[in-house]
């Protein structure tokens, strides 16, 4: 009884807890507010908490500020979600003058209240650039704030003399000048970007490209060259060797050239020549009363056609390299073959035990034989022993390929007598007929043996007028 008591009130101190977490669940969902905080001109982000400090909205709403930015309220004032936050961020501009390099951090819209506000007074002397461009004294107050300050007659320019690159100012005017202010010596076969007679502009990269040696083989000969140049394209223009038609190198047009490296001109030429491939004809069939069954006889001969193709043959360096077709088209057309094959039936009379039989076809087959327990079927099977024609299988029930055949007409086969062809076995096609048996009077047959077909004469739509020429 104690243990029960005992159990009764641990269900009701949980039943207690559930119901005090849905209670402050609920009371929690409905302390939630939302805070809107609009950064310059952007769309506005929304944040949904609770909040005691304008700080704690931007912190969870992801947003870093600089202490040049604006925030309204202020970070430190309470966080009134009816009140927007709107913060107007800092622009960076950096400064480059004789004195060096800095970057300061304004909400000044303008280049001369930012000057101001930093106390960069330049002289009347003194060239200003905003992002590269100039800027008159006179416009300083309507020129938008750009990120890069250019004050002084100096430029700053960058070097890069094969693997190795300083930055210097200068007062010179062109790259040549500058080039030979650093010390820097150029040889007749290097090459410089930008030219050595181009002036210099603020924040300008120099680049010295130092010759290298490079051998090219071009029509049998072998030439060695000093280039500054990178790209086979150019090496190949500056030695005065040019590309015609299908011509292409090795290394390709798109691989950097490496001191000692060595380019192949590789000449193409094309040439054609035509290819008569022979069309066969076709052999048409065509049926003749004039003939008897079974036979047949050319009625007009047949005469291969002529596709003639053109051939392309690729040189490269004077020797063959491919064979490709071009294009081709039929020289001649093909005549087609046409033989007749005879549907006129004779009935004719062969002798058997049983006395002469009236026959209208007789056929060269494959013969084998079978009884119901070999059809493949068990006897508990429903349609064991059941020929296709619903008829028994047995001794005097055959099965042939009706497209050989005619179904349910009736054969004779010396030595087995009249059949019904009233069974088609899944194995049985072409010329070929299957002799049924009873179990008890089974007689193995193998071989080949003439079938002929008695009367009377099927329906011509039953008769089929060429049969297979192979015995299967």
């Amino acid at each position: 009884m104690h243990l029960l008591n005992s159990g009764k009130k641990i269900v009701a101190v949980i039943v207690f807890l559930l119901a005090l977490g849905g209670v402050v669940a609920a009371g929690y969902a409905a302390t939630q507010e939302t805070y809107t905080v609009y950064v310059d001109e952007l769309p506005p982000h929304t944040v949904t908490g609770r909040y005691a400090t304008v700080a704690e909205v931007l912190a969870a709403a992801n947003l870093e500020t600089r202490p040049e930015d604006l925030v309204v309220p202020d970070v430190a004032d309470t966080a009134v979600p009816a009140t927007a936050i709107q913060i107007i961020r800092a622009q960076a501009v950096t400064v480059r003058s004789e004195a060096g390099t800095q970057t300061y951090w304004t909400r000044q819209p303008t280049i001369g209240p930012f000057l101001a506000e930093f106390g960069l007074l330049p002289q009347r002397t003194d060239q200003i650039a905003a992002d590269g461009q100039p800027v008159s004294f006179a416009m300083l107050d309507q020129t938008p704030l750009p990120q890069t300050l250019e004050i002084g007659r100096f430029v700053t320019i960058t070097i890069l003399n094969g693997s190795d690159q300083q930055t210097v100012r200068t007062a010179t005017q062109t790259v040549g000048a500058a080039l030979a202010e650093a010390g820097i010596a150029v040889y007749a076969t290097d090459g410089v970007e930008p030219p050595l007679g181009a002036w210099l502009q603020p924040n300008m990269f120099i680049q010295v490209q130092r010759s290298v040696p490079l051998t090219i083989m071009v029509d049998g000969r072998i030439t060695q060259i000093r280039s500054h140049h990178t790209s086979v394209l150019d090496v190949l223009a500056e030695a005065g060797i040019g590309l015609v038609g299908y011509d292409y190198t090795i290394p390709g047009p798109d691989t950097p050239l490496k001191a000692n490296d060595t380019v192949q001109v590789i000449r193409v030429t094309e040439d054609f020549r035509l290819e008569d491939q022979p069309i066969p004809y076709q052999t048409l069939w065509q049926a003749s009363d004039q003939l008897d069954l079974d036979t047949t006889a050319v009625v007009s001969l047949g005469q291969p056609g002529i596709m003639r193709q053109r051939v392309r043959l690729r040189y490269e360096n004077g020797i063959e390299v491919s064979q490709t077709v071009d294009g081709e088209w039929v020289a001649l057309q093909p005549v087609n073959q046409v033989i007749g094959y005879g549907t006129k039936i004779n009935i004719r009379t062969v002798d058997t035990p049983q006395g002469p039989l009236e026959y209208w076809r007789v056929v060269r087959m494959r013969v084998t034989s079978y009884t119901a327990a070999s059809s493949g079927k068990t006897p508990e099977h429903p349609q064991y022993g059941i020929t296709a024609s619903g008829r028994p299988a047995g001794t005097g029930v055959v099965a042939i390929d009706r497209n050989v055949v005619p179904f349910r007409s009736n054969v004779y086969v010396p030595g087995y007598g009249v059949g019904f062809a009233g069974d088609t076995g899944g194995g049985v096609r072409g010329r070929w007929i299957d002799l049924g048996y009873d179990e008890d009077a089974y007689v193995s047959w193998s071989g080949y043996v003439d079938v002929y077909y008695l009367t009377p004469i099927p329906a011509p739509d039953d008769i089929n007028y060429l049969l297979p020429t192979n015995l299967p």
